[in-house]
């Protein structure tokens, strides 16, 4: 469908006629939308990719407190500074997903 629309002012101008302001207009706006479409379902396969990282991230820091309680500690810290790696991360990719959406 979507090829179909963007061959519309190629077949006008082989025509020998000009497309119409409005059909501009509307085929902007349409890129326009899925241009939005695709960066707001990229930010929403962002921040799911990141839940489930630090979801495995904090069941694999509990089973591994489970079995070695004494080294609870150094698990537990490790997992924090491993956790805010994966938000940064995330938090990047945000940005430029939404930035790309704005312009």
């Amino acid at each position: 469908m979507l090829e179909m629309l963007m061959m519309i002012p190629v077949m006008l101008a082989e025509a020998g006629t000009e497309a119409p302001a409005a059909a501009s207009v509307s085929f902007d706006a349409l890129a326009k939308g899925i241009g939005v479409l695709g960066g707001v379902i990229g930010a929403g396969l962002i921040v799911l990719g990141a839940a489930r990282g630090i979801g495995t991230l904090a069941g694999s820091a509990v089973d591994a407190i489970a079995r070695q309680p004494e080294a609870g500690g150094r698990i537990f810290t490790t997992m924090i500074i491993a956790a805010a790696l994966i938000e940064g991360v995330t938090l990047f990719a945000l940005i430029i997903c939404l930035w790309a959406v704005a312009f």
